[in-house]
């Protein structure tokens, strides 16, 4: 890396720089899309509208509508994601009773962190796995070994660590209801079925809250990944440490051999003056055994000095690295432990109410407006521009009167009217799959017993304990269909009621 950067400087910087404003742009995707839309629909030759003003033909399905109006009006729906208040609400019930409302997902720059610490890691371990990843290969392929066994090291840490910071999470909200299960007396069960998103939250309304939560986030905490990461980090840092330290004594151990190779214990006289020359060519004057064992042993001393300050100062370094591992380790645990949810289908529901940018349905319809009269002005303009071509070369003298809400609203109406006969197709189909009556006889027989009943149920009204003595003492068989029945009628009234509220929203909005 280096030697490429001090190669090719121009290059590698405009690496760098083309690398960070790819992850700008992909951080901020939903802005600069909107942004790049919008000028591209009012860019003065090429623009969107420029283009679309030369169509000035009908709608064929909408006589009332231009085609171009239409193929605006779609651009910029993509933009709107039509949702129910009921759906909503619905969602944030479920965060709520999960125990998750107002938790995130990981933020992008914590992402950017870890990338950033991952291949901090990497290069750490690189150094130190360099000498032993291939034994025998080329420095290069060494090297080039050392960082992909790193980098996959790095990456099932930070895996490892997100996941068992969730866990520790989730663990963490389990076990606050099982002791509110505990203080309350143990009343009960801690979990009466498991509540998908798409069902009513409504279900578990009466139940405690320990009971809505263990609903949604499950009875059981656990510690596997926890524990298997515990494990997991220690090895590494122990292993690197070990390794770190066998590099350190093997530099050691060459440093001293080379010393004790080279060292020899000789004196040369040279004096200028008078022309004497007792060079260790000429001659050599050895000194007395007592100094020279007194001075070997003083270059001995020194020489274990050196490599005693090597050794503990390398082995302290590496301690201290070992401890900033760990350190960082823990570090993504807390990341996951601070983001993140604990619900089955929290994140689900989360990323459905606009991934943190709602807080409430006004937000969401303050959104839906701005973006409704920036494509109502585009519109306008556009709307503008086709009747100006129109007074030209037109021969209908039609004028354009529809806006983007009239648009929106018939797509409601229609997305309305294919969810009714989808829910109506639906119902046929489990009409067909239910079991048929072996005679004609019998099957009419059925149908006016239960028929009967049916009538029966209605005429007592509001009395749910008169209701439920009668079905008790019906037998099992039209028991079990006057069941089906009522169930059927049920789920009838909800369709009827998200008709309704659909049809309230087209009013407001």
């Amino acid at each position: 890396m280096t030697e490429f950067f001090q190669a090719s400087p121009l290059l590698a910087w405009s690496l760098v720089s083309s690398m960070l404003a790819l992850l700008a742009v992909s951080l901020l995707w939903s802005r600069i899309r909107w942004w790049w839309h919008n000028t591209a629909y009012s860019l003065p030759l090429l623009g969107g509208i420029t283009r679309l003003s030369r169509d000035t033909n009908r709608d064929s399905s909408d006589k009332a509508w231009f085609k171009a109006e239409k193929a605006l009006c779609r651009d910029y729906k993509k933009f709107i994601r039509i949702q129910d208040e009921h759906d909503f609400n619905e969602k944030i019930s479920y965060l709520t009773k999960a125990g998750d409302n107002g938790r995130r997902d990981t933020p992008n720059l914590i992402w950017l962190l870890t990338v950033a610490l991952v291949f901090v890691e990497a290069m750490g371990f690189s150094y130190v796995l360099a000498g032993y990843t291939l034994p025998g290969a080329s420095e290069n392929l060494q090297q080039m070994g050392a960082y992909g066994i790193a980098f996959l090291i790095s990456v099932i840490l930070v895996a490892f660590t997100h996941f068992a910071g969730h866990e520790l999470y989730r663990s963490g909200k389990i076990k606050e209801a099982r002791q509110d299960w505990v203080e309350s007396g143990r009343e009960g069960k801690t979990r009466t079925e498991n509540i998908a998103l798409a069902r009513p939250q409504s279900v578990d309304d009466a139940q405690p809250g320990y009971v809505q939560l263990m609903n949604r986030v499950g009875t059981q905490p656990g510690y596997a990944i926890s524990i298997g990461t515990a494990i997991f980090v220690v090895i590494v840092a122990i292993g690197a440490t070990y390794v770190r330290g066998q590099v350190l004594e093997k530099q050691l151990h060459q440093q001293t051999t080379g010393q004790a190779g080279g060292a020899g214990v000789e004196l040369a006289v040279k004096a200028g003056a008078d022309g004497l020359d007792m060079s260790a060519k000429e001659s050599k004057i050895q000194l007395p055994a007592a100094d020279s064992v007194e001075n070997q042993r003083a270059v001995d001393k020194a020489r274990d000095d050196d490599v005693s300050i090597d050794r503990h100062g390398g082995w302290g370094t590496f301690i201290v690295l070992a401890f900033i591992f760990v350190f960082l380790q823990i570090l993504g645990v807390l990341f996951g432990y601070r983001w993140g949810f604990a619900g089955r289908e929290s994140r689900a529901a989360f990323l459905a109410i606009g991934a943190g940018r709602y807080t409430s349905y006004a937000d969401v319809r303050e959104h839906y407006k701005e973006i409704a009269d920036t494509a109502q002005s585009k519109l306008e303009h556009l709307q503008q521009r086709l009747m100006n071509r129109n007074s030209l070369s037109g021969n209908d003298g039609a004028h354009t009167t529809k806006t983007f809400y009239d648009f929106m609203e018939a797509e409601r109406r229609r997305e309305t009217e294919e969810r009714g006969r989808e829910l109506e197709r639906a119902q046929q189909g489990q009409r067909m799959k239910a079991p048929a009556p072996q005679a004609a006889g019998a099957s009419s027989v059925k149908v006016a017993s239960v028929d009967s009943v049916l009538q029966q149920l209605d005429e007592l009204g509001q009395d749910k304990e008169a209701k439920k003595a009668l079905i008790q003492t019906l037998p099992d068989a039209l028991r079990d269909q006057v069941q089906a029945e009522l169930k059927r009628r049920k789920e009838d009234e909800q369709a009827r009621r998200v008709n309704q509220r659909d049809a309230e929203l087209d009013g407001l909005l």
